[in-house]
C-alpha cells in the first residue's frame, strides 16, 4: 500500500489538475471559485486504489468525478428564494452558469476519451441527486427516515454508482455513511451558528410540540441518526481492512467530532 506521505502528494496533484480545468477568468472576476471537497476527492482516490485500471484513465475518471460534485456543490449555492437586488442576483446567475459549466467539462473530458459508459454512470448518479434535492427542498416531509434517506442520496449517489459499476460492494457502505456523517455535521455546525440548516429546518417541521420541546425533540431526533451512522461507519472499517491511513486518519476524525457534539449536547440539555 502506498504510504502517507505519497498519499499527499498524489491527493495534491489531483487536486492542481481540479483547479486547472475548473480556472475561468470571467466566474473568477465575479465570484469566489467553489472549493475542492478534499474528503470526497480523498475517498474517490482511495476507491480507485482497489481498481486494476491504467494510471491516466483512473486520473480521468477522479477529475471527471470530481468536476460532476463542484457542478452539484456550486448549484448547491443558489438560494432557494430568488433575491432581487442587482448584485445578488448576479450571484446567483454565476452560481448557476458556474455550476454548468462544470458539468459541461465532464462531459467534454469523457467524450474526448470515448468513455461512453462512464458518461452514463455518473449521469445516473446526477440524475438521482437532483431528484433527492428536489424532495428535500419541497421541505413537506412526513418521516424523519425518509428525510435522512433523501439526504444520503444527495451526498453519496455519484459514489455509490461508480462503486457499483466495478462491483467493490466492500466500500458502498463506507462511503454512504462517511459522506452522511460529514454532511450531517455540516447541517449541525450550520444550524448551531445561524439557524441556516435545512435539515434542521425540516425536522421541526416534522416533529410536534411546544417550541422548547420541539428544540430538544428535534436534536434528541438529529441525535440518533448521527449516532446509527457513527456507528455504521465504524462497522464499514472492519469490513474493509486495506482503507490506506490517510481516509482512516479522516474518517477517525469525524466520528471523534461526532461523538463529541453528540456528548456537549447532551451535558448541555442534562
Amino acid at each position: 500500500m502506498i504510504d502517507l506521505h505519497d498519499i499527499k502528494e498524489i491527493v495534491a496533484n489531483l487536486k492542481e489538475r481540479i483547479e486547472d480545468k475548473t480556472r475561468h477568468s470571467y466566474l473568477q472576476r465575479y465570484m469566489e471559485t467553489p472549493s475542492i471537497d478534499e474528503d470526497k476527492l480523498l475517498l474517490l482516490y482511495s476507491i480507485c486504489e482497489d481498481l486494476l485500471l491504467p494510471k491516466e484513465q483512473l486520473t480521468n475518471y477522479i477529475v471527471t468525478t470530481m468536476l460532476v460534485q463542484q457542478a452539484l456543490d456550486t448549484h448547491e449555492t443558489v438560494p432557494n428564494r430568488i433575491t432581487f437586488s442587482d448584485e445578488r442576483m448576479r450571484g446567483q446567475q454565476l452560481a448557476v452558469l458556474a455550476g454548468d459549466y462544470f458539468s459541461g467539462l465532464y462531459y467534454y473530458l469523457l467524450a474526448q476519451a470515448s468513455d461512453i459508459t462512464f458518461i452514463r454512470i455518473l449521469a445516473e448518479g446526477i440524475k438521482d441527486v437532483n431528484e433527492a434535492k428536489i424532495y428535500l427542498y419541497q421541505m413537506d416531509h412526513e418521516q424523519i427516515d425518509k428525510l435522512f434517506s433523501c439526504v444520503t442520496v444527495v451526498e453519496s449517489a455519484v459514489f455509490r454508482k461508480i462503486v457499483n459499476r466495478f462491483q467493490i460492494k466492500k466500500w458502498e457502505e463506507l462511503v454512504q455513511n462517511f459522506l452522511l456523517l460529514k454532511r450531517l455535521l455540516r447541517e449541525r455546525d450550520q444550524y448551531v451558528e445561524d439557524g441556516n440548516s435545512i435539515l434542521f429546518k425540516t425536522l421541526k417541521k416534522i416533529v410536534s410540540g411546544e417550541e422548547k420541546e420541539q428544540k430538544m425533540d428535534v436534536m434528541y431526533e438529529f441525535n440518533i441518526h448521527l449516532s446509527h451512522v457513527s456507528k455504521k461507519l465504524e462497522q464499514s472499517l472492519k469490513t474493509n481492512p486495506k482503507i490506506n491511513k490517510m481516509l482512516l486518519s479522516r474518517i477517525n476524525e469525524l466520528l471523534l467530532k461526532g461523538t463529541a457534539l453528540s456528548l456537549k449536547r447532551s451535558v448541555e440539555e442534562g
